[in-house]
């Protein structure tokens, strides 16, 4: 009896193991796919949303909003779609915060776009379609974190979007964040809100 408890005790602790090393594997092989999309020229970026406490962006959404900078200031795209509802914890709606920074920073107001009431990232995609059918928009360049993006495109795929990828490269501290986006991944690819 002892001993068979041993044995499956052993067993239960190799499979987490296993299954740690497997998510770590996972989690760096997202942010690697992430960083090889290359962007198009597109009618849009979709910035996807993140944590803003008030109008200071986080760490992440601070990086989305710098690579859309990017983008538009090299002309990739003509309108940025800032995408994001407000959170239990946010005080404003990460869209809000999100069109603040790129207004102070250049961007003139009449080409932003808003998408208030997304929670995840079904619905950021599935609104900022229905925002680029009502202004003429054909084209995006998604523009989220490097361990976000693979998600977020196969959402689009699922969508029928015709749209191209900008990572927002992760610090290593946000490595966390791309062990839960594997999670996430197969969460959204079980429940067909993401094409394979």
């Amino acid at each position: 009896m002892w001993r068979f408890l041993g044995f499956a005790l052993i067993g239960i602790a190799f499979t987490a193991v296993l299954a740690a090393v497997l998510l770590r594997m996972a989690a760096y092989k997202i942010r690697s796919l992430g960083r090889h999309e290359v962007p198009r020229p597109s009618d849009a970026a979709i910035v996807l949303g993140a944590y803003t406490d008030g109008f200071r962006p986080s760490r992440a959404l601070l990086a989305r909003l710098r690579a859309a900078l990017h983008l538009f200031r090299q002309g990739y795209v003509r309108a940025v779609i800032v995408s994001g509802g407000r959170g239990e914890d946010e005080t404003v709606s990460e869209s809000s915060s999100m069109r603040r920074f790129l207004i102070l920073n250049g961007v003139p107001s009449e080409v932003i776009l808003e998408d208030r009431h997304s929670r995840d990232t079904w619905e950021n995609l599935r609104n900022s379609r229905r925002v680029m059918s009502d202004h003429g928009l054909h084209t995006a360049v998604i523009v989220t974190s490097d361990y976000h993006l693979p998600r977020a495109l196969a959402v689009a795929q699922q969508l029928e979007m015709q749209v191209s990828g900008f990572a927002a490269w992760s610090s290593k501290s946000e490595i966390r964040y791309a062990y839960r986006e594997v999670i996430a991944r197969i969460k959204y690819t079980l429940t067909g809100q993401a094409a394979l």
